[in-house]
């Protein structure tokens, strides 16, 4: 077994291993109607200062220069050998170059090497990092999201990934994101509000069910949405997690870790890729060490047990995880599928 316990963030383990040691989760619920999901555990940052984009756009992989207001971008904050030390949903809610703010949407646990580690970068640019206490997220994801806010009285953000926009729900100010969290492709909203017009809002979006962390992590792997903390660490570059043109800019410049990014994009494929795994057997716990020909070539991190088995995220080294190859995952077989 791969220990999982020095690389992964303790949140997003726990929730993987409950997901993996479950019955079958049902997620057709969600193909029906929305469902909401607390995200309260998230962290929040806001980023402000008069040097805020420039700073950030030198230190992360994707472009944050041309961030306009209303946007959004996917991005990582890598150590000087490319090593992922932390993902960021980058949100762009005021430009005003002197009291302008972006949000910064982290994983739980992923707060402490997102900006203890951007802060140490910091020398005399004007940048501040200030944690959302008064804050409250939640998701709605499932069918119909847009009709649920909209019978609300919310007014809708644009329909890309990662937009968002400052509405009113309840009569109590939400802010609405496009996010990925069950799913791959564009599909949730987040509502980002004040603790106290929790109430207020989720009242006015009628009878919504609430959905559980196990749901929401069944759908999340189901679509086939990688999680930092799990699916991709610091044990990983994010080439080897798919990133390549989901958060990283290869023509904004430099940032820090670009050069080892770009050598290894430039030689073609990384030594290992994160692919879809379908295993038949019994479902393989996070970090089960995948094997071929008595050799081991990868590891498993996220698992949804099925019927049949279960469907499965893991690294698998080059040369070993083209479509259809078979390996074993403890006793079962797990047979690769595309990369992520």
């Amino acid at each position: 077994m791969t220990d999982l316990t020095d690389i992964a963030l303790p949140h997003a383990l726990a929730e993987a291993r409950a997901l993996a040691a479950a019955p079958t989760v049902d997620t057709s619920p969600l193909a029906r109607a929305a469902a909401l999901f607390d995200l309260g555990a998230h962290h929040r940052v806001l980023v402000s200062g008069k040097d805020r984009v420039r700073f950030l756009h030198a230190m992360l992989s994707n472009d944050v220069s041309k961030l306009e207001v209303g946007a959004g971008r996917w991005a990582t904050f890598n150590s000087v050998q490319g090593r992922t030390l932390s993902d960021v949903r980058l949100f762009n809610l005021d430009d005003d170059r002197k009291t302008g703010r972006l949000l910064a949407l982290l994983e739980p646990g992923a707060r402490d090497a997102f900006v203890e580690g951007l802060d140490h970068f910091v020398i005399s640019e004007k940048v501040f990092f200030e944690d959302d206490e008064g804050g409250a997220l939640w998701l709605l994801a499932g069918a119909g999201v847009d009709a649920v806010v909209a019978a609300a009285g919310g007014e809708l953000p644009a329909s890309e990934l990662f937009a968002h926009r400052p509405s009113t729900i309840g009569g109590k100010p939400v802010h609405l994101l496009r996010l990925d969290r069950s799913r791959r492709e564009v599909g949730d909203l987040g509502l980002w509000m004040r603790i106290e017009d929790q109430e207020a809002v989720l009242g006015a979006l009628g009878d919504v069910r609430r959905g559980d962390a196990l749901e929401l992590e069944a759908a999340r792997v189901e679509s086939g949405q990688i999680r930092f903390g799990l699916d991709i660490t610091a044990a990983n570059i994010p080439l080897e997690a798919g990133l390549k043109d989901r958060a990283i800019s290869f023509t904004k410049g430099c940032y820090i870790g670009q050069e080892v990014i770009c050598r290894i994009d430039s030689l073609g494929k990384p030594a290992r890729a994160l692919v879809r795994l379908e295993v038949a057997g019994t479902a393989p716990q996070p970090g089960q060490d995948l094997e071929r020909d008595g050799k081991v070539v990868g590891w498993v991190t996220s698992v949804r047990p099925t019927a049949a088995g279960a469907s499965a995220f893991g690294y698998v080294k080059k040369r070993n995880h083209d479509p259809g190859t078979e390996l074993q995952a403890g006793e079962a077989t797990a047979v690769v599928g595309e990369p992520l």
